[in-house]
């Protein structure tokens, strides 16, 4: 009986130390808890009702009122919100114009050759039968002029009555 009493005498202050640790614990473990719950309601909403009732519920329900915020919340960050809003008006920007500019993304034409707002060069003429083309097309899809056969001479025509003129000779 003495060896018991004595047992219980030496483990009592350590089952004390050990839950005075453990109360400490779940003391600070709430605190990070309220401060988890405050940081990620205003991540998610700029409503300031709801973020103060998201603080209070964690506050005053230790840890049931955690399990609420996570309930309640909104499923969406604010971060993550914009970046749909900004997708959104892109993809409603392409369906309404179909031909933007590569360099400003502004509207055009689809027979621009030069963008209005940034001047950038979207197409070309074609030397041969004068049609507007892709900048990035090596053959004319009109007359099948891929460039290959002109000569420096050949831009110059003579006028229909005069005499041919010579545009190397001089």
């Amino acid at each position: 009986m003495d060896e018991i009493q004595s047992l219980l005498t030496n483990v009592i202050p350590i089952l004390i130390v050990l839950g005075w640790a453990l109360l400490v614990y779940l003391i600070l473990l709430w605190a990070a808890s309220v401060l988890w719950a405050y940081r990620d309601i205003r991540g998610r909403s700029d409503d300031v009702m709801v973020q103060v009732l998201a603080v209070s519920l964690a506050l005053l329900l230790p840890f049931a009122g955690l399990a609420l915020h996570l309930i309640l919340r909104p499923r969406q960050t604010l971060g993550e919100k914009y970046e749909r809003t900004l997708e959104e008006q892109y993809l409603r920007r392409d369906l309404e114009e179909p031909c933007a500019c590569p360099s400003c993304q502004r509207g055009i034409e689809p027979d621009f050759i030069l963008c209005p707002h940034c001047h950038t060069h979207l197409r070309r003429r074609c030397d041969s039968c004068d049609k507007v083309i892709d900048l990035t097309w090596s053959v004319c899809p009109y007359c099948a002029e891929d460039g290959t056969s002109r000569t420096v001479g050949t831009r110059y025509r003579r006028a229909p009555d005069t005499q041919p003129v010579d545009v190397y000779s001089r």
